[in-house]
């Protein structure tokens, strides 16, 4: 084909026609540009892809058994696992308490969460099975529903390092010295407990005990001794295996609204999508700036004159009646004499910056009053009553008249 058959179309028809039409126009084609955007937008999209499924294989939680961040609890179950005790996640009532009455141990990551008739069917299973009951962090109404006479006796924030005394006995599990930190996403603190007779208590802070064991309940007054962030530090792993690990099984129940026996229903926020906290955040920054933009001044502030006038003797009468409604003697009484003075100060020809002194000196020769009784009259005599008041405006009146 010449080079006049490129430029032109050519007038055959045909398959053949047909595909070197093809070649030609796929050879003419310029390479995409956006090819670029495209393995990004596909690289953006696997990757969110398998973050979801890594994260959707496992919950995450305060102190959930198979998350590995460091607010969960994986490292202490994979410990138990190896030292042959099968940890069981639970998350209703019923399951937590058969478990019980089989004779294993029950964990309750969140104690405080648990309602009356909750704590009735544990109970009576951890009586009826001789079960062991590990309580973390239990407040004063779930401690002294399971173990009567433990209760809290302090919290503290701080960093805080407990040695074992002499008398721990059984409440040591083999730990010698503890260095408890408050996990935020738990409880933000750490909490001690009274220990009552009959009980055994260890790692005491103050008035209380972090470690407390009671008639088959334990309870442990910090998250951070099974969390994957503090676990390893000093004796926390004894402790924490120690007091969970049983031949028979662990519960690791941690209550939930989904439970049918929970007292804490879904709330209104818990329905609530996870994106929409980011989306109204970011709807409040915006109407933020708009409001701002929109609030600016685009000139200076122009006076205007008012569209009515008052009367002076109306003014007048208005301030002096919200005197008299504030009980402001004294302001009324400054107001008179300042008035009175400046009236004077002009007939008698002196300035009105002028002292009282001085406007008393001019006074004297004109009046039947003496200097003392015009600094009385004219000074900041505290006046008593409202009669004193309107003593006071008949005497300024009369002085006034007497000069002019």
């Amino acid at each position: 084909m010449s080079a006049g058959g490129l430029l032109a179309p050519a007038p055959t028809s045909g398959p053949a026609a047909g595909a070197a039409g093809s070649s030609q126009g796929g050879a003419e084609q310029p390479p995409p540009r956006n090819g670029l955007l495209v393995a990004v937008l596909v690289l953006a999209l696997l990757a969110t892809v398998m973050v979801s499924v890594l994260r959707g294989s496992y919950r995450d939680g305060p102190l959930e058994p198979d998350a590995p961040s460091p607010q969960g609890s994986l490292a202490a179950v994979r410990v138990l696992e190896d030292l042959g005790t099968e940890v069981t996640p639970q998350r209703r009532t019923a399951d937590a308490a058969e478990t019980l009455r089989a004779g294993g141990t029950v964990l309750v990551t969140a104690p405080n969460l648990l309602g009356a008739a909750q704590v009735d069917l544990l109970r009576t299973a951890r009586e009826e099975g001789g079960g062991r009951l590990v309580l973390l962090q239990p407040d004063f109404v779930t401690a002294t529903a399971f173990a009567p006479g433990v209760r809290p006796a302090g919290t503290t924030d701080e960093p805080t390092l407990l040695r074992a005394g002499a008398g721990c006995g059984p409440a040591a599990f083999g730990a010698r010295s503890l260095q408890l930190r408050p996990v935020a996403e738990v409880s933000g603190h750490d909490t001690y407990y009274t220990v009552p007779d009959g009980a055994a208590g260890c790692f005491d802070h103050g008035d209380g005990s972090a470690v407390v064991v009671a008639d088959g309940v334990v309870v442990l007054g910090s998250a951070s001794l099974l969390t994957n962030d503090r676990i390893g530090t000093l004796d926390a792993p004894a402790l924490a295996l120690n007091s969970l690990a049983d031949p028979q099984g662990l519960g690791w129940y941690i209550p939930s609204a989904g439970d049918p026996m929970s007292s804490l229903g879904p709330t209104l926020l818990d329905r609530i999508p996870g994106w929409a906290a980011p989306l109204a955040l970011w709807l409040l920054v915006v109407t933020a700036l708009v409001l701002l933009a929109v609030s600016r001044r685009h000139g200076p502030v122009v006076v205007e004159p008012l569209p009515v006038s008052v009367r002076a003797h109306e003014l007048t009468i208005g301030r002096g009646r919200l005197m008299h409604r504030a009980h402001a003697r004294d302001s009324a009484a400054r107001a008179l004499r300042s008035a009175a003075s400046t009236r004077l100060a002009h007939r008698l020809g002196i300035r009105r910056e002028t002292r009282r002194d001085a406007l008393v000196d001019a006074l004297a020769p004109h009046t039947e009053l003496d200097a003392a009784q015009l600094h009385r009259l004219l000074g900041p005599t505290p006046v008593a009553d409202d009669r004193e008041l309107v003593r006071l405006a008949h005497d300024l009146d009369r002085l006034e008249k007497e000069i002019s």
